[in-house]
């Protein structure tokens, strides 16, 4: 069974043969839409109601569906029934042909990461997604703050992940020599930015430009980093010290439960 404990998700094997029938969205709340409609997708019963759990938790959540797998959410998007996917790292390799099309439909992906899925290989194969999660640690609080940042156009990339991702990613990944890589101050300033998980909307709007000038300077960044996605150029700065580690500043206590 899933057991929540001081808001934690936590599973216990002994019990996991357990069944109980997923919570009623709760209804009389606001009108029909006011709230998200949210879809968890994971082939593992035990962490699938788990998130679904602390999902049903956040007042911002109404209907909460269950899918061991991503064909469950065709029938919700005809339906435009839903706001936000969470999919756990495992069962993510389905992101890279269906992301555009729920970016299309306006529904957030929010990708959940455990230890196992970093000794997989996800470091050196992220899937697109509009923000992390750190399964290990997560709780009601947690997910309730990567919601709302990503409602708010940031990318939410919590400190646990970006230095498990640094410590368990492939030691293959290229590393910069220093001083080998050119950047300008207003590329170091985006680079700093990235790591901390804002998205090119909230870049352009800390270094007051527009946002195709945002999206342009994050590409030429990934182009001369080698990196082929957002987190993997997060990783390579940081594993150069081109940039300090988010994780003392006030991003980290934006993740404290």
């Amino acid at each position: 069974m899933v057991v929540v404990t001081g808001d934690v998700l936590t599973t216990d094997p002994a019990r996991a043969g357990d069944s109980a029938a997923p919570a009623a969205p709760t209804a009389g709340v606001g009108p029909p839409r006011a709230r998200l409609s949210a879809a968890v997708v994971s082939g593992n019963e035990v962490v699938r109601r788990g998130i679904e759990g602390l999902l049903r938790a956040d007042p911002a959540v109404g209907q909460v569906h269950g899918c061991p797998g991503p064909a469950g959410l065709a029938p919700l998007l005809q339906r435009s029934m839903l706001d936000l996917v969470v999919v756990t790292a495992a069962d993510a390799g389905w992101l890279v042909d269906r992301h555009p099309d729920l970016a299309a439909a306006g529904v957030s992906v929010l990708v959940a990461v455990d230890r196992a899925a970093l000794a997989d290989g996800f470091g050196a194969a992220v899937p697109p997604a509009d923000g992390f999660l750190w399964q290990p640690d997560l709780t009601a609080a947690r997910l309730r703050e990567a919601l709302r940042r990503c409602r708010s156009g940031e990318l939410p990339m919590p400190p646990e992940l970006t230095r498990a991702l640094l410590a368990r990613t492939d030691p293959g990944i290229r590393r910069p020599r220093p001083g080998s890589v050119n950047l300008t101050s207003r590329e170091r300033e985006a680079l700093a930015l990235i790591v901390r998980g804002l998205s090119n909307k909230q870049i352009a709007k800390r270094l007051s430009i527009s946002s195709h000038s945002a999206k342009r300077l994050v590409a030429n960044l990934m182009l001369k980093l080698d990196a082929p996605n957002r987190t993997l150029a997060a990783v390579i700065a940081l594993r150069a010290g081109m940039v300090e580690d988010p994780a003392p500043g006030p991003d980290r206590d934006r993740w404290s439960a």
